[in-house]
C-alpha cells in the first residue's frame, strides 16, 4: 500500500514539477508589453530626459561641456512611420531652464545629399500636442480643431550648412526661426537649437509640466526614390530637475 502510494505521488509531482519549470521558462522568455501611440498606431521607445541647468549651452554648433550632463537617447529609424527596415539612428539629448529647452541631435551621414545651391528640408520633429481641445472654440477663433502636431522643421543647403530651424504648427499657426547652430562636417550632421517653454502661440505645445510626458517623432528627408523618409517610433521627452 506504501509503495502504491508512493508511486502515485511521484506521478502526480513529475508533471507538476515539470509544468513550473516550463512556466517559468516562458515567463522569463517574455518582455514587458510594449505601449503603443493610440493615434499612430506605432511604438513609444525610450524617453529623452531633459535635464535641469543653470548654464544652458550656447547654442552654436560647437558642444559645449554641459551636454554630458544631458543622457543620450538612441533612437532608431526606420523607413516609413509604420516600416521595419532599419534606416540608422539619431542622438539625442535635451537640456532646460527656467525659461528655454535645448535640443542636440546627432547622426551619421556619408554625404550632404541634396543640391550644393538647393535649400530643402533635412529633418522634422513632430511634437505631439497633449492636448488638441485646448487650440479650439472661442480662445483661438477656431470652429474646431486646430491642429494635433506642433513641428521643428531643419532647412540645410546642399553644401552642408544649417540655413535654420523653425517652429510651426499646422495652420493658422506658429512660424518662427529659432535660435539654432550646427551643420554637416566629417561624416556627421550636428544640430543644436532651443524653444522657449511657454510657446507665444495658443496652437504650440508649452513645455513647462516636470510630471507630463511630451511625445514626438522624428522624421529625416532622404527623397530616396525607392524607400519613404526613415522615421522613429514614439518617444517622450520628460523633464527631470
Amino acid at each position: 500500500m506504501k509503495r502504491w502510494l508512493a508511486t502515485l505521488l511521484l506521478l502526480v509531482a513529475v508533471p507538476l514539477l515539470t509544468l513550473e519549470a516550463g512556466q517559468e521558462e516562458l515567463s522569463s522568455s517574455l518582455s514587458p508589453l510594449s505601449r503603443v501611440d493610440p493615434e499612430l498606431g506605432v511604438p513609444i521607445g525610450e524617453p529623452l530626459y531633459s535635464v535641469g541647468t543653470n548654464t544652458p549651452p550656447v547654442i552654436d554648433g560647437a558642444i559645449d561641456a554641459v551636454w554630458e550632463q544631458a543622457p543620450m537617447l538612441s533612437a532608431p529609424l526606420h523607413f516609413g512611420l509604420h516600416g521595419s527596415e532599419s534606416a540608422g539612428m539619431v542622438a539625442l539629448r535635451s537640456l532646460h531652464d527656467g525659461e528655454r529647452v535645448y535640443f542636440l541631435a546627432r547622426w551619421p551621414a556619408e554625404a550632404t545629399g541634396g543640391e550644393p545651391d538647393v535649400w530643402r528640408n533635412l529633418l522634422t520633429v513632430h511634437w505631439r500636442l497633449v492636448d488638441p481641445g485646448k487650440v479650439s472654440g472661442e480662445s483661438t477663433n477656431s470652429d474646431g480643431l486646430a491642429c494635433t502636431v506642433a513641428c521643428h522643421t531643419v532647412t540645410a543647403g546642399g553644401s552642408g550648412q544649417l540655413i535654420g530651424i523653425r517652429s510651426e504648427t499646422i495652420p493658422p499657426g506658429l512660424d518662427v526661426d529659432l535660435p539654432a547652430g550646427g551643420g554637416w562636417s566629417g561624416g556627421e550632421w550636428l544640430l543644436e537649437w532651443s524653444r522657449l517653454k511657454v510657446s507665444e502661440s495658443p496652437y504650440d505645445q508649452d513645455i513647462i509640466d516636470p510630471e507630463q510626458s511630451y511625445r514626438f517623432f522624428v522624421k529625416l528627408f532622404l527623397g530616396l526614390d525607392d524607400r519613404p523618409d526613415p522615421v522613429s517610433d514614439v518617444h517622450e521627452l520628460r523633464l527631470s530637475r
